[in-house]
């Protein structure tokens, strides 16, 4: 009878990037994908692949736990078996440093970690290495409510004979794949290291980076240690790179090591701590740097700040990230419950209301609600059951930066679905993440935070992507310094994502220095003309940016094609996205981002032509690219920043003018962000109504017409 489940960490890999399972989601042979398997005894079937490396790496698991975890998650397997994968590669390559939201536990060579992503399961596994034979077990289940002291746990025998059975195991390979078929297209794999520590290092350490650096980068590093500093530049400019330099520069400076001071790297996602986590490891010879503290802002804020008051209250997402994509989810919810009076409301609400789920006009109004609340409400403490409030509310002047709820019955509506969401809130004894942070602000205020910030806190705080936090977000960052003077500050930011940072103007900050980073070494030149042209479309973006002179002519200047419909448009994206895959590497990738309600059309029209694509349609989604090997990837534009792909189509087809100064804004960023987002060709359809911008560059040469 078997047991157990031997497979390859390229079988593994495999698996994932082409979904290849069975119906009871177990592994199976693919001779198209070359995987084959093979009985090594009545316990235990072997998985392995046709590109097998000398010392393979294997994971034994558990088959009655796994198919507990696979009846657990239903259709999605992806979660369960990227965990696994994520441990057989960290332990092939000691020490293993797994996401803080997994919980690791060690003790010698046993690990726990959970199996699944919070709120499907509290399921964990717990697993041990055999260095001897290249081989991570997967032995175990248990759950939240049966905690394992690994100190005490007694794992079960390891198969009789295994060395021998391993070893068997290193002699076999599977067949070559066949050969793919054409109509795939392109079937390089998308994988998180576009958006991860990879595209950031190029297999680089601290040491190897020096002679690289453009002027501004080793300007950074010049800067005494005591320095507060900006770096400001756009996409592809290296602000990443330059913060994880300046954080190992910090942290092997004699005085901090000497005197034990603290670095905290504060990000906005665990995704981006984990990538974060990943550069500075490598940089630093694969050694994660002592001294360093990377973390999400909210999990600081919790480890600081502590719950409030006596009763356990529940915050809706394990990140800022996170809880802005469950409170999009509560507000999806109270919109389709369709209780509202529609009566005076501004056309461009009603359009969202009466839209699909997944339709842009709806995804529209859930992101101006979620800015409004979050950003206009929560950020002025306004309390519903306030008379007053409610009136300077409703009739009080709109500023530019505030989404378009112009008219008072948009405002009315507003309030509804606010009082809706607080009612949700508190029937799950739950608060968001804004919510806390503001609370968590209270409590860093006090006089006991005061006294505990001498022993808690942080003597240099640096930020990764500044514009995604908001003031408040900045604040509670500020106060998580150690000195009531202030410590140093070190900031990434790309202003034409968010706005400028008001950390460094306080007073006690030292010696605050802003350095522009105006090399772009990511685009070709005719496509970082026109991102240059972007940038400085942005009110606050005078900076004069200059590409690095070793980046090569591209494919031309960006194309801009205008269809005399949306239908028609629609044909035309798909028909650039197959010359884009008949002239693509095998490491090319490929992106269609949208700005108007075409994803579905878009993906149906792919499929029908059997190009494989992946449409993205929410944040969550953008986290499972590391095993989509998918050719195309369809998304809104708000999801894919931070990607980085070779060619990009960009559709603005089904969208309005913007009438607004946030209309106008919001437009502007959509455009900037998606073409940002290519590195070789650079194409955009339009058909009734092209952005202003698009225009404008278009006038200026930067964009060549196609009839």
């Amino acid at each position: 009878m078997r047991k157990y489940i031997l497979i390859t960490e390229s079988a593994l890999d495999l698996m994932l990037m082409h979904e290849i399972w069975g119906q009871d989601k177990l592994p199976v042979d693919s001779e198209r994908h070359g995987i084959a398997s093979q009985a090594l005894s009545d316990e235990i079937m072997a998985y392995y692949s046709a590109q097998e490396a000398t010392g393979s790496f294997f994971a034994l698991i558990d088959l009655e736990s796994l198919s507990a975890l696979l009846t657990v998650v239903g259709g999605d397997v992806f979660d369960v078996y990227r965990r696994i994968v994520r441990v057989v590669k960290g332990l092939r390559n000691p020490p293993i440093h797994l996401p803080r939201q997994w919980s690791e536990y060690h003790y010698r060579n046993l690990l726990t970690f959970f199996a699944l992503p919070k709120g499907i399961a509290n399921l964990r596994w717990v697993a041990e290495s055999d260095g001897n034979n290249s081989c991570v077990r997967f032995d175990a289940i248990t759950s939240s409510s049966d905690q394992v002291d690994l100190a005490k746990y007694r794992p079960t025998t390891w198969p009789d004979g295994f060395e021998s059975l391993i070893s068997r195991a290193r002699g076999l390979k599977a067949p070559k794949p066949n050969t793919l078929n054409q109509s795939e297209g392109l079937v390089a794999e998308v994988d998180l290291s576009v958006i991860g520590s990879g595209s950031v290092v190029k297999n680089r350490t601290y040491e190897d980076w020096q002679p690289h650096l453009s002027e501004s980068q080793k300007n950074i590093l010049a800067l005494d240690t005591q320095s507060s500093v900006r770096i400001v530049g756009p996409a592809g400019s290296g602000k990443t790179l330059a913060l994880c330099l300046r954080v190992l520069l910090v942290s092997r400076s004699p005085d901090v090591i000497s005197q034990g001071r603290k670095i905290l790297v504060a990000t906005h996602s665990w995704a981006m701590a984990e990538r974060i986590d990943g550069v500075l490891c490598a940089l630093n010879g694969g050694v994660v740097p002592s001294g360093v503290v990377v973390f999400p802002l909210l999990s600081l804020l919790q480890l600081h700040a502590g719950h409030i008051g006596q009763q356990v209250v529940e915050i809706i997402g394990d990140d800022s990230t996170e809880g802005r994509v469950k409170v999009l989810e509560i507000i999806r919810q109270i919109i389709d419950a369709d209780g509202f009076r529609r009566e005076g409301l501004s056309d461009w609400i009603l359009t969202g209301l009466l839209a699909p789920d997944d339709g842009r006009s709806r995804l529209d109004l859930l992101f101006n609600l979620y800015e409004e609340i979050s950003g206009v409400l929560t950020a002025s403490s306004f309390a519903p059951d306030d008379p007053d409030a409610v009136r300077s509310y409703l009739a009080g002047a709109r500023e530019d930066w505030m989404p378009p709820f112009e008219l008072m019955a948009d405002r009315s509506f507003v309030l509804n679905i606010y009082k809706s969401l607080l009612r949700i809130l508190v029937d799950r004894s739950a608060i968001t993440t804004d919510q806390f942070v503001l609370d968590s602000i209270r409590v860093l205020e006090t006089y006991t935070w005061r006294m505990r910030r001498e022993t808690d806190g942080y003597d240099y705080i640096f930020v990764d992507e500044l514009q995604l936090f908001d003031a408040q977000e900045r604040s509670a960052l500020e106060l998580l310094g150690r000195s009531r003077k202030g410590v140093p500050f070190v900031t990434a930011e790309d202003p034409s994502q968010g706005v400028f940072s008001s950390l460094h103007s306080k007073r006690g900050m030292v010696s605050n220095q802003t350095v522009y980073l105006e090399t772009i070494h990511r685009f070709e030149k005719e496509i970082f003309d026109l991102i240059r042209f972007f940038y400085q479309k942005f009110p606050l973006n005078t900076l004069p940016l200059k590409i690095d002179p070793n980046r090569p002519s591209g494919a031309g200047v960006p194309k801009l094609y205008l269809a005399t419909d949306r239908d028609a448009g629609v044909e035309l994206v798909v028909t650039l996205v197959q010359d884009a895959l008949r002239a693509a590497t095998g490491s090319d990738r490929v992106c269609i981002a949208t700005m108007g309600d075409t994803d579905a059309l878009i993906c149906d029209l792919l499929e029908s032509k059997k190009i494989s694509a992946t449409r993205l349609a929410s944040f969550d989604d953008v986290e499972q690219l590391g095993y989509r090997k998918k050719s195309v990837i369809v998304a809104p534009w708000q999801f894919i920043g931070g990607t980085q792909f070779s060619h990009v189509i960009l559709s603005t087809l089904d969208i309005s003018p913007a009438v607004t100064s946030f209309g106008k804004r919001h437009e502007l960023t959509g455009v900037y962000l998606s073409c940002s987002r290519a590195t070789r060709s650079l194409s955009i359809v339009s058909s009734d109504y092209v952005p202003l911008v698009v225009r404008d560059a278009k006038e200026h040469g930067l964009i060549a017409q196609i009839s």
